[in-house]
Formats: C-alpha cells, sequence, structure tokens
C-alpha cells in the first residue's frame, strides 16, 4: 500500500507540472491509476470465417481483465475501426461490390448499443477508392477520413446525425514521384488534427505528410496551401499520432523503422519537423516493419510497434518540445503486432499480434512507461485494428 500511496503522488506531482507547461492534465493523471467501471473493446480482424470480421469483449478497469471476444459484426476485412464521439456509432473499412458487382472499399456504420455495446449494422457504401486501410472521425461527428492504400488516394464522407452515411464525398488523389522502395503513392492513414479544422494524411510511398483543410459543417475537404511536410526519404510515414497537448503530430515510419516528432500550428496548419529516432534497438540487424503509433493520454509517453522484431517501443516525451527519447523496446506477447490500442484511462496497453492470432494486454507504468504483461492472451483470429470505447 505504502508504494502505491508514492506512485500516485509522483504522478499528482508531474500533473501539475504537465499543466504548467502544457495547460492539461490527462484523466489518467488525476486518477493516479487505470480507472474503474467496464469498457468496451473491439477488434477487427482477417477471420476466414463469415461473420466474425469484428469482435468485442468488455474489460473491466478495476481489475484489468477482458472477457471473451466474440463476434459482433461482419464487415469483411476490417483493417481500421473509428468510433463517433459520443460513443453512439463505429464505423469499419470493409468489401462491398462496385456498379459491376466486383468487389471494392468500402465503410460500415454500426449502432453501439448502450447497456450491452452490441453492434447493429445500420448503412453501408463505397469508400471512394480500394484499399480502405485507415478511417477517422472528427470531433464534431460530422465526417468520417478514409484512406486508400490501393488507389493512393484519400476520402471525406459526411455523416448524418443518425449515424449513417450522407449523399456526397470528397475524394483527393495522392499524386508524386516516389523516392523509395514503395515506387508509388500509398495514402496509408489519415487523421483529424488537433483543432478540428485540419486532416493530416500519411503516403507512405511519397514520404509525405499531406495536410488538408477540413469544414466538417459542410463534410468537404481540400488541399491546404501549405500541402504537405516531409519526413526522410525512404522513411515511409504509415500511421499518425497527435499529442494530447494538441501541439505535436508523431509519425511512425515503415521503411526505416523510425518515428519522426514534428511541430504542428494549430491556427496554420504548418507541420515543422523536428527529428526522426529509431524504433528498434542498435544492435538489431534482422528484418522488422513498424506499424501502429499510440500517444499516451498523458502526454508523457508514446508507443510503437514493430513486426519482425515483434516488439513495443516506448518513448519519453520531452515537455515543452515535443522531442522524443528511447526509452527500449517490449515483447509484444505474440509475432507480427500489426495494432496498438491504449485505454482512454492510460492504465493498459493492448497489442492485436496478426500473426500468433492473439491480443496482448499490459499494464502501463505513467512515469516510467514500462509495460507489464498482465498475463492475458486472448485468442482471436487475425487481429489487425483496435478501438476502446469507454461511458462515463
Amino acid at each position: 500500500m505504502r508504494s502505491r500511496r508514492l506512485v500516485n503522488f509522483g504522478t499528482a506531482l508531474w500533473a501539475l507540472a504537465a499543466f504548467s507547461r502544457f495547460g492539461w492534465l490527462s484523466p489518467f493523471a488525476w486518477a493516479g491509476g487505470p480507472g474503474s467501471g467496464i469498457s468496451h473493446v473491439y477488434v477487427g480482424t482477417y477471420s476466414p470465417k463469415e461473420g466474425e470480421g469484428i469482435f468485442h469483449a468488455t474489460l473491466d478497469t478495476r481489475t484489468g481483465v477482458l472477457g471473451p471476444l466474440r463476434p459482433a459484426a461482419g464487415a469483411k476485412s476490417p483493417a481500421a475501426l473509428a468510433i463517433g464521439p459520443g460513443g453512439k456509432f463505429l464505423y469499419a473499412t470493409t468489401i462491398v461490390p462496385d456498379e459491376q458487382g466486383k468487389p471494392t472499399g468500402g465503410v460500415a456504420a454500426y449502432a453501439i448499443d448502450g447497456a450491452t455495446g452490441a453492434l447493429r449494422e445500420i448503412d453501408s457504401r463505397r469508400s471512394g477508392g480500394t484499399g480502405p486501410c485507415y478511417l477517422s472521425v472528427d470531433g464534431e461527428g460530422k465526417v468520417l477520413l478514409v484512406s486508400h492504400c490501393g488507389t493512393a488516394n484519400v476520402a471525406c464522407l459526411p455523416l448524418r446525425a443518425d449515424g449513417r452515411f450522407g449523399e456526397a464525398a470528397t475524394v483527393i488523389q495522392h499524386e508524386g514521384k516516389s523516392e523509395n522502395s514503395e515506387g508509388k503513392p500509398q495514402a496509408h492513414s489519415i487523421i483529424v488534427a488537433p483543432g478540428n479544422r485540419f486532416a493530416i494524411a500519411g503516403d507512405l510511398g511519397l514520404d509525405r505528410l499531406f495536410v488538408y483543410g477540413l469544414d466538417a459543417a459542410r463534410g468537404r475537404m481540400a488541399p491546404h496551401q501549405l500541402p504537405f511536410a516531409r519526413v526522410p526519404t525512404g522513411a515511409g510515414p504509415r500511421h499518425l499520432a497527435a499529442h494530447p497537448s494538441g501541439r505535436f503530430i508523431y509519425s511512425i515510419n515503415e521503411l526505416d523503422n523510425t518515428v519522426t516528432a514534428l511541430r504542428f500550428f494549430k491556427e496554420s496548419g504548418k507541420l515543422e519537423a523536428l527529428q526522426s529516432l529509431s524504433a528498434l534497438p542498435a544492435d538489431f540487424k534482422g528484418e522488422s516493419y513498424t506499424a501502429d503509433i499510440q500517444a499516451h493520454p498523458g502526454g508523457r509517453l508514446v508507443f510503437g510497434s514493430n513486426r519482425g522484431h515483434d516488439s513495443i517501443a516506448a518513448f519519453r516525451v520531452e515537455p515543452g518540445t515535443g522531442r522524443l527519447q528511447s526509452i527500449g523496446q517490449t515483447p509484444s506477447g505474440g509475432k507480427f503486432p500489426r495494432s496498438i490500442a491504449i485505454h482512454p484511462s492510460g492504465g493498459f496497453l493492448f497489442v492485436a499480434n496478426q500473426k500468433s492470432d492473439r491480443l496482448s494486454i499490459f499494464r502501463i507504468d505513467s512515469a516510467t512507461g514500462r509495460l507489464d504483461s498482465t498475463g492475458q492472451e486472448i485468442p482471436v483470429p487475425q487481429p489487425v485494428s483496435m478501438r476502446i470505447l469507454t461511458r462515463p
């Protein structure tokens, strides 16, 4: 009991320091622990069985125990999931027929049961390209953003108040000469930037982070006057994460296994690269590719996944500057950690180990960045995406 009090006191001191530096406090800093109550965990999979696209389980945040994962929706190849503000609707990439009846990229909308977390499909449509691989919902729940790695474009789809899709859509093609091993544009992620006025898309083939002006109220997106920021040539930006302060963006780069930190200017939409550093140990010589990146809600840590090295890389965030310092790697608990998710309380990190059909769960020490396995290895077929929903 004495050690727990010391940890909470230290966390509270850091929280006060964070407020003075950044002007915010995380829910975890106030709580001093992983929270309480029930959360819903949704896992998108490449399961070959019909009706097993998305799985659902409940997490008891008081104990850290995840219940059984059960099929919740039959989306086909849900490589990406997103939950709208308020937690009423979940969106997933899927496969739908095109005008000739051939399979093409699509998105599906699901209503979330407020009591049980169960999913009920309410709509689906074509997403605007092939290979939809990332989804984001804006802060007002007005638009769904989609990136397509197949057709190398991004789309902005209007959302109705009932969670269904509107009629119109903005589709923007990525163009340019690739100077890395991909050899072509590949729009691999898109996020709503802090402030809800811009979107940022990572193109793995062009080594660029494209910036778009976002008018969520009108359901529109357009190229910004500051069109893109560059990461180092050959890096291959895959996924993006925003710091809770809204001042920094982090790009995890698949081809050279690095993370790039950038300063973000919310008023202008400008991105300014600060540094790039490796996600792998200095002595690692094998084959590996980074995959996912998440910023801890406390603002002090960033985590990324390494497929091949099969580890979770942890980074400490320097207060004020947003620069990162590597603090090591932890085995992911399985093979090919495709996706990671941090519980909104900051207390737990979930890892989707795609090639070992396993979900692993770790406790996060928010002061040190240390990850400790909870001992839970949850079987689920080919997990590739995750989202976590908490309710007050």
